[in-house]
């Protein structure tokens, strides 16, 4: 019979690290998540065996959801600071993280429906190489080589899903697609709530063929102590009609956005090569022309060097600051460095800041092919013009790091000569005789470095006191600011030499409005001499993805995919509450349930049939009674009420003593299968004696309840009275008009399992035959191994729960993810 298990407890933790407070299993593996009162989110095998666990964003942080994606790949996370991450399953790293007002209260990650044809992902990895394969990043204290590695294994992930993340907070419902590119945002708020009583969002769940959404709501109302229920429908076809174009925009946007993230890298990495570069020999002069300009306000350092070089004319001062606190040795050091620093930040900028823009354009190109399908494409509110736009300036930026390159090669060659001249001087200064075949200074070196000393070594005051020395043309592209001495200045040689590039910058000075004229060509990039590439990628590049992508931001809008004006909503239970009627303390860990109920509601969505492709909704109104609902396929507005719904009323469980009679009360519920549902039924024997201090004892059991006999009920011919109006109760504790099975009618003992003390929650994995149950404290856990008596007596069981979490490697950036042993 279906449901009918033996359980096999694999594991069991009589003391967890942390006190949990969601558990969820992942949807293609035998791997759990657990998050914890203290922030802390770990993912752990079958056996309970910790993989990796993750920090919270603040200290005081307590994790509100834990869900999975779909494919098993990723997890969201969400914090009462307001914080959402995702997370890479397989090793924790946090790949995306937005930020929120207030807490977060609910998560869910649905698939959308496409096909393979529709699946298709960029071209990129046809023309541009595996940037996991560069050496992109020296490892530092937020960011190293492995985590590049990880982004450029995002980037090249063309999934062949439509996944949205739905985030609810401070009553408003968002929905991102592909992670990160936000489909919609409505304020939510129940039909059916008349007055101005505060409701309780419950949850919200699409429907298998992803033509509707369902939302549930619950208030009270204080004057009259009665509870609702209410259920939303709100349509979505455009999810699947616009499926296709949904997930160009969708998967386009997170490309851009991860190219974006590495490019703010790639020019991080700029800047600390030329902080550690510039530091020593900053230093060095600083203090020199400090205590110089202490005894003679009017001395300069670069005319001193001028002397030097040009009539060998060397201050006593001069002399011992080169060869007593600057030595040869320490000279030659710091050219080194100086010299590898910057053909790292040439590697950087031609290898991975160039690849980097050039892949960026790629994609922002292929996404302006799309958005110029004006039919397919502008109910979405994505412009041409902005995506234009946006070619516009990733090709300004483009062009501003090729000047950059160019630069450091000029500057590359007037540091090589300044060292060699400051080298060979030290070593005359200090009396050495130089062999015949030493290297000596040339006529064209020695130009060089007077045109370094008299253009690039420049004192920089500030309020009239020196704070240090400009000592080449890098910096001022790396700052934010202007570019105060352009390319033309620098190499205007060059660029003369070379006619075409030269007609190229007469045509690039045009304004805006002469390269729209239509006399040019189309996609020509404006170029803007004194902006630098700090601000063209901080600033610029920036502003143009998010005015290109960003919705409004106030307001409802739903990029022609919801339907909330068409929603319609069911009235689902009115219960009487009693004033006697308190929870017991230790239902406060389950906070998806709704408080103001006597008992406990749950909205929880089942796998997919793939067959009929129907979606569940089971319920408990009260503790002792349970509500399954299938919704069709062909649900609409005309026939809301068109599916089947069940009531279950919890009365004894077979085999088990209960000579006192003692009511069974339902402490959570999930869907195991789409054909079995997982009730975690808890008894509580009250204390006999009145005013005792001895707690009441309690036991739990695991019922596994088929859905498909529950439902039968609708289908025998029993009794029922259809619901004339949206506000008629589906339910409700005075009269309950529906089909109605007793649990001890549909369940036999081998759907049933005792636990060895009382549990609070649970969390199933139908695909791999296993359960997790959390027990009362939070810090005690078991895992059990379901299996399946076959016929003959035999047992069927899936050998292959290792296959997964055995390939999961250990977590290995310590700031964000911690390693634990």
């Amino acid at each position: 019979m279906v449901g009918e298990y033996s359980y096999c407890p694999v594991e069991a933790k009589h003391y967890l690290k942390n006190k949990v407070s969601h558990c969820c299993w992942s949807p293609r593996t035998d791997l759990i998540a657990l998050g914890s009162l203290n922030g802390r989110v770990s993912v752990h095998r079958y056996k309970l065996a910790c993989i990796w666990e993750s920090s919270p964003p603040h200290q005081n942080s307590v994790v509100t959801c834990v869900v999975w994606r779909p494919d098993g790949k990723c997890l969201a996370v969400a914090y009462d600071s307001g914080h959402v991450r995702l997370i890479l399953a397989n090793d924790g790293f946090v790949y995306k993280e937005f930020q929120y007002p207030t807490s977060i209260t609910y998560l869910n990650w649905t698939a959308g429906l496409m096909t393979k044809q529709e699946g298709k992902g960029s071209n990129a990895p046809i023309y541009f190489p595996d940037l996991s394969s560069l050496t992109m990043f020296q490892s530092d204290v937020n960011f190293n080589t492995s985590d590049t590695f990880k982004l450029s294994q995002l980037l090249a992930d063309s999934e062949e899903h439509f996944f949205i993340l739905t985030v609810y907070c401070a009553g408003v419902l968002n929905f991102y697609g592909s992670d990160s590119f936000l489909i919609a945002r409505w304020a939510c708020k129940p039909s059916l709530l008349s007055t101005e009583l505060q409701f309780k969002f419950l949850g919200c769940q699409f429907s298998a063929c992803l033509k509707y959404l369902l939302i549930l709501y619950s208030w009270t109302e204080e004057t009259t102590g009665r509870s609702f229920m209410e259920l939303q429908w709100v349509p979505t076809t455009g999810l699947v009609t616009f499926g296709t174009q949904l997930r160009n925009l969708s998967m386009h946007h997170s490309l851009i956005r991860i190219s974006k993230t590495l490019l703010d890298k790639s020019f991080d990495q700029i800047c600390t090569s030329w902080e550690d570069m510039i530091l020593e020999m900053d230093v060095k002069f600083t203090n020199y022309a400090k205590e110089r300009l202490s005894r003679n306000k009017k001395w300069s350092l670069g005319v001193e060097l001028l002397e030097f070089i040009l009539f060998g004319n060397c201050p006593a001062s001069l002399r011992k600051f080169l060869v007593e606190d600057w030595t040869a040795p320490s000279l030659k050091r710091t050219g080194t460095a100086t010299l590898k620093a910057y053909e790292s930040i040439k590697t950087i900028c031609f290898q991975q800041l160039q690849l980097i823009l050039q892949r960026l354009l790629f994609h922002t190109s292929e996404l302006l092919g799309n958005l110029r399908d004006t039919q397919s494409y502008a109910k979405f509110g994505v412009s041409v013009r902005q995506a234009s736009r946006l070619c516009g300036t990733i090709g300004c930026v483009l062009q501003k790091s090729q000047e950059l390159h160019l630069v450091i090669e000029k500057s590359i060659t007037h540091l090589r000569a300044f060292f060699k001249w400051l080298y060979v001087a030290i070593l005359g200064l200090s009396g050495r005789v130089l062999p015949d075949d030493f290297p000596r200074v040339t006529p064209a070196e020695r130009e060089l470095v007077i045109d370094f000393i008299t253009n690039y070594l420049q004192p920089v005051f500030v309020q009239g006191s020196l704070q240090s020395f400009s000592v080449d043309l890098v910096e001022q592209y790396i700052r934010s600011g202007e570019v105060r001495k352009p390319l033309e200045t620098v190499a205007a040689h060059s660029l003369n030499e070379d006619r075409s590039r030269s007609h190229m910058r007469t045509l690039i000075h045009l304004s805006e409005e002469q390269l729209k004229s239509g006399r040019f060509p189309t996609g020509l990039f404006h170029y803007c001499p004194k902006a630098t590439l700090a601000d063209l990628i901080m600033h610029t590049l920036e502003d143009d993805i998010t005015a290109l992508f960003g919705p409004p931001t106030a307001g409802d809008f739903d990029r022609a995919c919801f339907g909330f004006a068409e929603s319609i909503s069911q009235l689902l239970c009115c219960e009487q509450l009693q004033k006697s009627c308190v929870f017991d303390p230790a239902w406060n860990f389950c906070s998806q349930f709704p408080a103001v109920f006597t008992g406990d509601s749950k909205l929880r969505n089942s796998p997919t049939d793939s067959n009929r492709q129907s979606t569940y909704l089971a319920w408990s109104p009260s503790r002792a009674e349970l509500l399954l609902t299938e919704f069709p396929f062909d649900l609409t507005k005309t026939n809301l009420h068109g599916g089947r719904t069940a009531c279950l009323e919890v009365d004894d469980i077979p085999t088990v003593p209960n000579p006192n009679q003692l009511a069974y009360e339902i402490q959570d519920l999930e869907f195991f299968t789409p054909e079995l549902l997982t009730l975690l039924l808890r008894q509580t024997a009250r204390a006999s004696i009145s005013g005792t201090t001895e707690e009441p004892s309690s036991t739990s059991h695991i019922v596994m309840v088929p859905v498909q006999l529950l439902l039968a009920a609708c289908d025998e011919g029993i009794s029922s009275t259809a619901v004339s109006t949206a506000c008629e109760p589906l339910w409700s504790s005075s009269n309950c008009h529906l089909p109605t099975k007793r649990l001890s009618e549909l369940i036999t003992s081998a759907h049933v399992e005792s636990l060895p003390c009382t549990a609070t929650k649970l969390a199933t994995n139908g695909g791999r035959s296993i359960l997790f149950v959390l027990f009362e404290g939070s810090c005690m856990c078991r895992v059990y191994l379901l299996d399946c008596p076959e016929t003959d007596g035999s047992v069927v069981r899936d050998n292959g729960e290792d296959e997964v979490g055995d390939a999961v490697m250990e977590a290995g950036d310590p700031d964000v993810v911690e390693n634990v042993t």
